[in-house]
This record gives structure tokens, C-alpha cells and sequence, in this order.
């Protein structure tokens, strides 16, 4: 993927910006040594359609849909007093750098529609893995169009 100088200055600008939110950001290559509740070990286990929301190719914003989910997973987030991880994906298509940090702002943008539907700021962690954990493999749209999402994993 190629940006120009001006739209890469914008991103960055951008990128600062949102680093700066009060959501706290990890990286981190064991998504299973992250954290830990009462009830056993964090892992991806549990995740439904309802916790995952998808994106349109270079995008971070949440559709209509996803929109509706994060609306009601708060509700259940919040009734439940769990806190919350979300994670960051992106297909493979362009530079490692830029899909950590499109990956950054997709899983912000959710974060920040959680906190807009109740959720306490403190409750929610954003992570990051850019290309680096893909749910499909192949090199095309099918595959990718599965790989642009960011998850919401409860604990």
C-alpha cells in the first residue's frame, strides 16, 4: 500500500492523537499469558458472531451493524461487570507498521463506542496485532474481508 507524503503526515497526525486517549494500549505476542480472571485462563474461547465486528478494506469505522452490537454488548458488559479486551485485525495487504496501526484505530474506534454506551474507560485495554493472527489464510477478498475485524473478548 502506497501513501503519499501529505496523507501519510494525516494518518500520523491522527495516530498521535488517538495514542493520547486515556485507553490503555498493550502489545503483546500471547494473547493467552494477557490476563487472568476467577473463573481460569483469558483465551478465545466463547467468541460469537456478536463479538466480532468486520471492516471495509483501509477502514476503522463501525457500520450500522457493528454498531448495534457494540450497543448491546455494553448492556450485557456492563449488567455482568466484565471488563473488556479489544483486539485489533488486519489482512495482510500492506506495510507491518501501518497495519498495527490501522489495527490500533480500529480497536479504539470500538473502545470509544463502548465508553459512548456506558462502559467505564477503566473496564477496557485495546491491543493491536496488525496482520499477525489472521482468522482465514489465502490471498483474497474471501480471506481478507475475514481478517479486517476487531474482537471483543470479555472476562
Amino acid at each position: 500500500m502506497t501513501l503519499n507524503k501529505q496523507s501519510f503526515l494525516i494518518f500520523l497526525s491522527l495516530f498521535i492523537i488517538t495514542a493520547c486517549g486515556s485507553i490503555s494500549n498493550e502489545r503483546t505476542s500471547d494473547v493467552s499469558a494477557v490476563s487472568t480472571s476467577a473463573s481460569g485462563v483469558y483465551s478465545d474461547q466463547g467468541l460469537t458472531s456478536s463479538n466480532i465486528l468486520y471492516f471495509a478494506y483501509d477502514k476503522s469505522d463501525v457500520n450500522a451493524e457493528g454498531r448495534a452490537k457494540i450497543r448491546s454488548l455494553a448492556k450485557t458488559i456492563n449488567k455482568e461487570g466484565l471488563s473488556v479486551r479489544v483486539e485489533g485485525h488486519c489482512d495482510e495487504r500492506g506495510t507491518r507498521e501501518y497495519n498495527l496501526a490501522l489495527g490500533e484505530n480500529r480497536a479504539k474506534t470500538v473502545a470509544e463506542l463502548l465508553i459512548i454506551n456506558g462502559v467505564s474507560s477503566s473496564k477496557i485495554t485495546t491491543v493491536s496485532y496488525g496482520e499477525e493472527k489472521p482468522a482465514a489464510s489465502g490471498s483474497n477478498e474471501k480471506s481478507w474481508s475475514q481478517n479486517r475485524r476487531a474482537l471483543i473478548k470479555t472476562f
